[in-house]
């Protein structure tokens, strides 16, 4: 085993080189910006005063300080404008964090991105019924339309028998409609 002294300097090595943290310049010189697991990401200036974005790559969280708030683990030492530095210090160690510059790339337009439509509906044409479409289909949608009509004129028949009196009698389509297809449920003949 280890003496307490030994114990104690191996405890010191192991806890000031973290294996887990990315690597970290140990002492950044006059004019350097230290890289580390901080970013300086962006800053706002209001009427409550100013704060500034930070990003930890280590725990994957951004976050934001104020200049003026002095009891977290991280504190604004300074900023300077014209470099776009900004000094912190980060549990008793002064780190200087460039202000990280976003990187825009060309896209394709939103245009060129949609898919064209499905169906396109133009005019004189029912929308939903593709040309060339199944005639079945076309025969059960024109027999619903007429139904609806037929129910319309009852209707308001019955709402006002003076003027369906006037009327002639609603309309009843020329065939029989096909019975409808067992994946397509047929509308209540509720009246």
């Amino acid at each position: 085993m280890f003496s307490g002294a030994a114990s104690a300097a191996r405890f010191e090595a192991l806890t000031a080189r973290n294996p887990f943290a990315p690597t970290v310049q140990a002492v950044a010189g006059p004019g350097e910006v230290e890289q580390g697991p901080l970013e300086f990401r962006g800053l706002v200036v209001d009427a409550s005063g100013t704060a500034y974005s930070l990003f930890d790559s280590a725990a994957a969280k951004g976050f934001w300080i104020s200049a003026e708030d002095t009891s977290g683990p991280i504190q604004v030492k300074s900023y300077d404008a014209a470099s776009g530095t900004l000094e912190v210090s980060q549990n008793g160690k002064a780190l200087k964090l460039k202000l990280k510059q976003a990187v825009i790339q060309a896209g394709q337009s939103v245009a060129a991105m949609m898919p064209p439509p499905v169906n396109p509906v133009t005019p004189g044409k029912q929308p939903g019924i593709a040309p060339g479409g199944n005639a079945n289909d076309a025969r059960r949608l024109e027999a619903v339309a007429a139904e609806v009509r037929r129910r319309r004129a009852l209707r308001n028949a019955a709402q006002n028998p003076a003027a369906a009196a006037q009327q002639s009698p609603a309309p009843t389509p020329a065939a029989a409609p096909e019975a409808p297809s067992p994946d397509i449920p047929s509308p209540p003949l509720n009246q």
